[in-house]
């Protein structure tokens, strides 16, 4: 018999297995706006006020490649399970990567 079980939710058995197949990995701007499907300028204003999780080294914002999957899944459950561009777009104050 197991010696070692553990009773997780769903919810955190999709992070731990998403976390394991998305490498982490450092992006900068361009890439972290390509995942969001922002445009950079709005990444880089919301990264500037804390509403998208980012790291400014000297001039440059960076972004952890989990921290934004986590983000993005966040924006998902505050949207009812939706996780559309228009719904991501909104709830940051940003515009999309197509209109600009």
């Amino acid at each position: 018999m197991p010696e070692n079980i553990a009773i997780v939710s769903l919810d955190d058995l999709k992070v731990l297995l998403a976390e394991n197949e998305i490498k982490n990995e450092v992006w900068d701007t361009e890439q972290a706006a390509n995942y969001l499907r922002l445009a950079v300028s709005t990444v880089k204003r919301q990264a500037a006020k804390g509403t998208i999780p980012a790291v400014k080294i000297g001039d440059k914002w960076k972004f952890s490649s989990i921290a934004l999957y986590e983000f993005v899944r966040g924006n998902q459950k505050q949207n009812g399970g939706r996780n559309d561009e228009k719904n991501l777009v909104s709830s940051i104050g940003g515009r999309s990567a197509d209109k600009c």
